[in-house]
């Protein structure tokens, strides 16, 4: 069928790529990873590895995202505060209230990914009530979250 080696060589890179291709946009899980530098952050970020490895995941996390995402795969013991699809910030603030002053940790809130603004923003009003000692937002957000495998896998 090929008179020359290279030719299949050719034809086997090509259908190692579309078969790479094909995974990476139709298979959720395969993701970029986020990588976090700890210099390189805003004062109110923070990176993954710091919560897990120097805080000992002693927070309360917080989920920034729709509520829909949230109840589909949210951290496990995450709180909802957002202002997404007109939830109103007040009222799942008065909610998280009883954990937020009981607990007295850091709070790192977190949204979908690297561009979102939405954790950022939740931490700034959080700042300004002035229940919690520290608030961050988490650096990745929710795919960071994923990927460091946190996020349980749902069918």
């Amino acid at each position: 069928m090929f008179k020359h080696g290279w030719q299949q060589l050719i034809l086997i890179l090509g259908v190692s790529w579309m078969g790479a291709l094909g995974t990476r946009l139709f298979d959720p899980i395969v993701t970029s990873v986020v990588a976090c530098d700890p210099t390189l952050l805003a004062a109110d970020e923070v990176c993954l590895h710091t919560v897990i490895e120097d805080w000992k995941n002693d927070c309360i996390w917080i989920d920034a995202r729709r509520r829909v995402d949230w109840e589909k795969d949210g951290l496990p013991g995450s709180l909802l505060l957002t202002t997404a699809q007109g939830e109103s910030f007040d009222r799942l603030l008065e909610q998280a209230f009883p954990v937020l002053a009981e607990k007295n940790k850091r709070v790192v809130v977190y949204c979908g990914d690297v561009g979102c603004g939405t954790s950022r923003e939740i931490a700034q009003r959080l700042r300004e009530y002035q229940l919690v000692p520290d608030v961050k937002a988490l650096h990745g957000g929710w795919k960071s979250l994923s990927q460091a495998g946190l996020i349980p896998r749902r069918p």
